[in-house]
C-alpha cells in the first residue's frame, strides 16, 4: 500500500512534465489603438515610421520574407518575418489585416510588418 502511495504521484507528475502542452493565450487590450488604418495607396505617400494598419490580401511571395500586398486601390511591398505568421497558412484568397512600419527608400516604399490577423 506504501508504495503504491509513493509510485502513483511519481507517474503523474513524470507523465505531466512529457505532456506537450500549449501555453494559455494571454489576454490584452482590445480597443482603440494609434494605428493609422490605411489604403495602400495611401500608406505609399506617407512619411518614413508611420505605424500603419492595412487591410487586404497578400498576393505573390517575392523570395525570402518579402510579398506583394495589395487592395483595391494598389499594390505594396511588405517584408513578414516567419514568426509573424504564428504557424499560419495565408492563401492570397483571404482577406487579412497587418499592422507595421513604413519603410520609405530613395524610390520606393514597404512595409515592415509587426502583426498579421486573417480576417474571418
Amino acid at each position: 500500500m506504501f508504495k503504491k502511495l509513493i509510485v502513483l504521484p511519481l507517474i503523474v507528475f513524470s507523465s505531466l512534465s512529457f505532456a506537450n502542452y500549449e501555453p494559455a493565450q494571454q489576454g490584452g487590450f482590445s480597443g482603440p489603438n494609434t494605428d493609422v488604418e490605411l489604403s495602400v495607396k495611401q500608406a505609399l505617400e506617407v512619411k518614413d515610421d508611420t505605424t500603419v494598419s492595412l487591410t487586404g490580401h497578400i498576393v505573390l511571395s517575392n523570395g525570402g520574407e518579402d510579398y506583394w500586398f495589395e487592395d483595391k486601390t494598389g499594390r505594396i511591398l511588405v517584408e513578414i518575418d516567419n514568426h509573424v505568421f504564428k504557424n499560419q497558412t495565408v492563401t492570397p484568397e483571404m482577406l487579412v489585416t497587418i499592422v507595421g512600419e513604413v519603410d520609405n527608400d530613395w524610390s520606393d516604399s514597404s512595409v515592415d510588418v509587426d502583426v498579421l490577423t486573417i480576417n474571418f
